[in-house]
């Protein structure tokens, strides 16, 4: 299978060239290293490149709608700003589900700790996604970490302030690592403005909808300058916040072996592909908000939760208009429904989003 984003063939058997605009990890991991097999029903399993979303994850902003359209539809308000499904924005509003998980006084919108209610074979790949060690990790711990100037805009720019918010990823999350028994080098972080050829393929800057993506065939992130800039310009920096912490939440769900489970998982039930990957998406950004609330108070997001959630719900993901049959990443609202969720939980136990029914990851 092939498509303009690369995918096909095998990670390992493409060649990587030096990409411009390197911001190189401490440790870099040069190419892609299976989990040990979970320790269940699986068996000895190959390493799983997919072909198609499940080879690299990008993160993109909804389709712009035409304007004829925005003033026919204006009346119907945030049905429309934020193509919202009704089963979701009720769960915005009503701050979460009917259990007790709700949130406490003073915090706002959604604020639910998904439980698992159905009992797959234990030590199976659907048990594991349910299960999975990371959920029991608590809060990350508070970060110091100002936000850089964003400036113009510019490849030069954006490394600077990727730099800073990356450094602040990595130290947040090693001793959640840690704590499941994983011992990783941090990730790798590209930002460019020029091609650039990863064992995920080769990419253009403005290629499709995709900001940035991970790739798990060498655990690096990449971040399209131009893209960004295109999107959200360099004064909206809660929007390059949340991209590059849902990436890193690709990277969690590496470590943590979501990913390996729902690889599994998936050629057991092939059905489940798209909702999967819904889930997967939304997930990565649940964590992106738990990384949220360890920064709120140094980035800093006091005095700015209005705009998070605005940003959160409306930057991200898939619109009302896309079919159904391609929403790989979920409604814009979904997207912030999950963000929002893990930062007013601001604990990894938010982030379960295998549990949850299908309504909430439409």
């Amino acid at each position: 299978m092939s498509s303009q984003y690369g995918y096909g063939g095998r990670p390992q058997d493409r060649p990587v060239g030096p990409p411009p605009g390197v911001l190189p990890p401490p440790q870099a991991a040069p190419q892609f290293q299976q989990q040990p097999p979970y320790q269940g029903q699986w068996g000895q399993q190959q390493p799983y490149y997919g072909g198609g979303p499940g080879q690299f994850n990008g993160f993109h902003p909804p389709p712009r709608r035409s304007g004829a359209l925005r003033l026919i539809l204006f009346g119907v308000f945030v049905v429309v700003v934020l193509g919202v499904s009704l089963t979701v924005i009720s769960m915005i509003m009503s701050g979460g589900n009917s259990d007790d998980n709700t949130a406490g006084p003073g915090v706002t919108g959604p604020s639910i700790v998904p439980t698992a209610t159905s009992h797959p074979q234990q030590g199976s790949a659907e048990d594991f996604l349910l299960h999975a060690d990371i959920y029991d990790t608590g809060a990350l711990p508070e970060q110091s970490c100002k936000a850089a100037d964003l400036g113009d805009g510019s490849l030069a720019a954006q490394k600077v302030y990727y730099e800073k918010l990356f450094g602040c990823l990595n130290e947040a999350w090693r001793p959640i690592f840690k704590e499941i028994g994983q011992d990783k080098p941090d990730p790798g972080l590209v930002v460019f403005d020029k091609p650039v050829t990863t064992p995920c393929g080769r990419f253009e800057p403005l290629s499709g909808r995709v900001l940035a993506f991970y790739c798990y065939g060498n655990q690096v992130m990449y971040t399209d300058v131009a893209q960004m800039n295109k999107a959200f310009g360099p004064t909206e920096d809660l929007a390059y916040l949340m991209t590059i912490a849902h990436e890193y939440g690709h990277h969690v769900q590496g470590v943590s072996g979501l990913f390996y489970a729902r690889a599994v998982y998936l050629q057991d039930h092939p059905d489940q592909k798209l909702e999967s990957s819904r889930r997967n998406e939304l997930q990565a950004s649940c964590f992106a908000g738990v990384f949220s609330k360890a920064v709120e108070e140094s980035y800093p997001l006091t005095g700015r939760l209005a705009e998070f959630k605005r940003q959160s719900s409306s930057s991200f993901g898939e619109s009302s208009d896309t079919p159904e049959d391609e929403r790989t990443h979920g409604l814009a609202t979904s997207q912030g429904f999950w963000i929002q969720n893990g930062f007013n939980i601001g604990e990894n136990k938010a982030c379960n989003t295998f549990a949850v029914s299908a309504d909430l990851v439409k």
